[in-house]
């Protein structure tokens, strides 16, 4: 390449150049250089022409350059004599510019400087060295802080390891600054899995804030962390930049916030009472306690203006209230209102209300709890209490109640005038104790003040006591009275007792009448078998000695019970023991222990004191008359005369001797009053006699007819004479009705068998002929009455009996029956032969008794 190709470059070249040649003094130390040459990037630099350079010194294209802090000659002529190359920066006051300079020598004495201006560059050099000492200040300041964070900060590599944490984080993960570095953050981490997440969310993304972590200490502590994640640049490897905070207490918080909300929503939701919101007099939310309270769904009732719910009566007090609470007023009492239901139903509920905010604005938030049934309970009480004030007023039981503490009463109900003939306030002037019989007021004093100690050492406790005494009437009489009491506390914490009484008169009478019961016999007047035993007991003393005890029994009793009823059996009964009362002394016990039995209990009396009066008793007995009976009495007695003799022993050598007597006098007695009842029987009806002494001697001959034996014979012919005798019983319009008998007078009519037989089998002469009279209803068949036995059940006495009556009844009949002929009673017997009569009697009746041939009959 020729020279001007060079020559071009650097005449052109964007770098300064200036070709000089140096001037030395006297000392040949150089003091000035000429300007041989410049480029255009030079006269660009220093501002100068070409022209004004080239061959002058530079003292006189630049006298300001001696004035300069850098000797610029000194250095330029150093290489110039020196050769070699120098470069180095420098200030050039007198151009007010930095340049980078490169001076060499290319022969000595010449030398070449190209100059590159870097002022720009300085400036930024400068700049950067400011920000630099800044950024050392600030990184003293930034370490100052990171160092004191009250939140963790560390530098985290991707895989775990700590290249950098914060002193707060190593309290947070329990590390020491000298052991962090290297170590992996993944263990500390609840599920390593997670910090895989974490490391995945900040690559992605570059910053992560709000991630929350759930981490563990080695001493077993755990809490919740939220973290800000950003990857970094650090000692050149790829880093998190991981800040977290301790976010424990704000999770439990959170927990428990949640938790109240949620419980708070359920006591919403599952309240018992109804709760809604109002606001600007609308519902804007509400229960569902309150839904099912009124009918209607929450889509219903929502922005439902709730005035609209008050029943219209009570609408106007409700709209008062809700704008006084609106205002921040309360009212005295929480108002009662009726709403009405869906379906039209009127609903009672107590209101409560509380200013709140809903959305940030005013509203009420209400709560209603359903008083309808104590509504309900109220009227029922206000009703109730009306009643009593009427029953207090028309009762014959008297209220009353008296506060002990101050000795009065203060309350009497006006039923009092008729219980005891003061008027109420009148009695309330008086003292109660003068209204107390003397007998009666201390033990009346001692139960009230014990009751009264019981209640005020246990008033839940306070029970209802009775006591029984007599009140004095205004007139003056006694009056039995039982008073209910009841203690309690007034209002003034004072003790009273609510009592309340009743005139129990004929409940004492009562009382008396039973205790008299207990110990009497109703029917007869005389003391029992209870009283009997305790006087006994009693009586059984060596003071009392000789003691006798007499045993009295009624003879043919039952028999006359049975044959006349009860109400003849129980004037039997009285009259002996008028008789009993009129020949005993004032002071013998005589008492009735079974149905017929008595006893004497006599004290201080001997055997033969107690002989004389059997002997009297009896005398007089023999003298009395009784209808339709006899009065027959069996005595026995026995003494005792020693102290260590049996009580016990006596009274059944008394009663041994009572059943001797009795054997001698019953059988007698007995057939005696079967006597009197056939008499009375055949007496008020005439008819029945004849009958039945037809069908005896019909049985008599049947019997003998049939070969069956003199006793058999009598037995037969006895039971036919007696064979009705069981009618006694029976109401007298029966035995002589002229018509049908109702169904109630035919099912008396057939027990008359039964009855025969029981007055029969009293008595041994007439037991045997008893069994027959029982059985003469009864029917081959089995349809018979009153046992319903069939075919050889039946007795053959009795089978006979029931030929013989049956063919005396339609030969001879009473009442409204028609009369037979003998042919159509022989045909009527025949035709029932074999089903109601045994064929064999009927034949043999037919044949030898009636003496008609069977052949006619066919």
């Amino acid at each position: 390449m020729d020279e001007m190709f060079f020559e071009s470059i650097v005449k052109n070249s964007p770098m300064a150049y200036a070709y000089h040649k140096i001037i030395l003094n006297e000392e040949g130390t150089p003091c000035d250089y000429i300007f041989l040459d410049v480029n255009s990037a030079f006269e660009e630099m220093s501002g100068m022409k070409r022209e004004n350079m080239i061959g002058k010194k530079v003292t006189e294209a630049m006298p300001d350059i001696q004035g300069d802090s850098f000797d610029w000659i000194k250095v330029y002529g150093k290489v110039a004599l020196n050769g070699g190359m120098e470069e180095y920066e420098r200030y050039s006051e007198v151009l007010d510019r930095w340049y980078r300079v490169y001076v060499y020598s290319p022969e000595p004495y010449y030398f070449v400087v190209n100059f590159m201006d870097i002022s720009k560059e300085r400036k930024q050099v400068e700049e950067r060295d400011q920000l630099m000492e800044i950024l050392r200040e600030r990184d003293l300041e930034f370490h100052f802080i990171i160092e004191n964070l009250p939140f963790c900060l560390g530098m985290v590599q991707l895989d775990g390891t700590f290249l950098y944490i914060n002193p707060s984080g190593q309290a947070l993960y329990e590390l020491e600054e000298a052991t962090y570095y290297g170590q992996s953050i993944i263990p500390y981490w609840e599920e390593s899995k997670e910090w895989i997440r974490f490391v995945e969310a900040v690559k992605v993304t570059g910053l992560i804030r709000d991630y929350e972590m759930n981490l563990k200490m080695p001493s077993g502590k755990v809490f919740w962390a939220i973290g800000i994640g950003m990857l970094f640049q650090y000692q050149g490897k790829v880093c998190i930049l991981l800040a977290q905070y301790d976010i424990t207490q704000r999770r439990q918080a959170e927990k428990a916030l949640m938790e109240s909300e949620e419980k708070f929503r359920s006591i919403f939701e599952y309240a018992s009472e109804s709760i809604l919101i109002v606001q600007n007099s609308r519902i804007q939310i509400n229960n569902p306690m309150f839904s099912n309270l009124l009918g209607y769904s929450k889509e219903e009732l929502f922005d439902k203006p709730f005035l609209e719910l008050v029943h219209e009566e009570d609408r106007p007090k409700a709209k008062e209230v809700y704008y006084e609470r609106l205002s921040g007023e309360e009212p005295e009492k929480r108002p009662q209102y009726r709403v009405v239901c869906k379906d039209g139903s009127i609903v009672w509920v107590e209101v409560n209300g509380v200013r709140a905010k809903w959305l940030d604005k005013p509203a009420i938030e209400y709560f209603l709890v359903d008083i309808t049934e104590q509504k309900k309970v109220e009227d029922a009480l206000r009703a109730s209490e009306e009643r009593l004030r009427m029953i207090m007023g028309f009762s014959s039981d008297v209220t009353w109640i008296f506060n002990f503490d101050q000795l009065k009463l203060t309350y009497v109900s006006p039923s009092i005038f008729h219980f005891l003939g003061y008027h109420p306030e009148e009695l309330m002037k008086m003292n109660p104790v003068d209204l107390v019989p003397n007998e009666f007021r201390l033990k009346t004093k001692q139960i009230l003040i014990q009751n009264i100690k019981e209640f005020m050492a246990k008033p839940e406790e306070s029970n209802t006591y009775t006591i029984e005494l007599q009140n004095i009437h205004k007139d003056g009489k006694r009056i039995w009275t039982e008073m209910s009491s009841k203690n309690r506390y007034n209002d003034k914490m004072e003790v009273e007792i609510v009592s309340s009484s009743r005139n129990i008169e004929e409940r004492k009478h009562a009382q008396q009448e039973v205790l008299y019961l207990s110990y009497h016999d109703q029917l007869t007047g005389l003391y029992n078998r209870r009283y009997y035993e305790e006087e006994l007991r009693r009586m059984d003393t060596k003071n009392n000695l000789p003691i006798t005890m007499i045993l009295a029994d009624v003879n043919g009793l039952k028999l006359t019970n049975d044959a006349f009823g009860h109400m003849t059996g129980d004037l039997l009964l009285k009259r002996t023991v008028e008789i009993f009362h009129q020949n005993s002394r004032c002071g013998d016990i005589i008492a009735r222990i079974g149905g017929d039995e008595f006893v004497f209990l006599l004290s201080r009396t001997n055997k033969e004191e107690a002989e004389e009066m059997i002997s009297r008793m009896k005398a007089a007995m023999a003298k009395e008359k009784v209808e339709n009976g006899i009065l027959s009495v069996s005595f026995g007695s026995a003494t005792k005369t020693m102290a260590d003799q049996d009580i016990y022993y006596i009274f059944s050598e008394a009663e041994n001797a009572m059943y001797q007597q009795k054997l001698k006098e019953s059988i007698s007695m007995r057939n005696q009053t079967i006597q009197i009842i056939t008499d009375t029987l055949f007496r008020d009806n005439q008819e029945e006699e004849v009958h039945n002494r037809r069908v005896s001697e019909l049985c008599k001959e049947l019997a003998i007819a049939m070969e069956l034996g003199e006793d058999m014979i009598h037995h037969v012919t006895v039971a036919g004479f007696y064979h009705d005798i069981g009618k006694i019983g029976l109401d007298k319009h029966i035995i002589s009705k002229m018509e049908p008998m109702t169904e109630e007078e035919w099912i008396q009519f057939r027990r008359h068998p039964e009855k025969g037989y029981q007055i029969l089998k009293s008595s041994a002469e007439f037991a045997q002929a008893a069994q027959y009279v029982l059985s003469h209803h009864e029917r081959m068949d089995g349809n018979g009455y009153p046992q319903g036995i069939s075919g050889e059940d039946i007795p053959l006495p009795a089978r006979i009996l029931s030929v013989a009556d049956a063919y005396d009844t339609m030969r001879n009949p009473r009442g409204y029956h028609e009369k037979w002929s003998q042919e159509d009673a022989v045909r009527e017997l025949l035709k029932n032969a074999g089903t109601q009569f045994d064929e064999a009697v009927v034949r043999i009746f037919v044949d030898m008794v009636l003496r008609q041939s069977l052949e006619g009959f066919k």
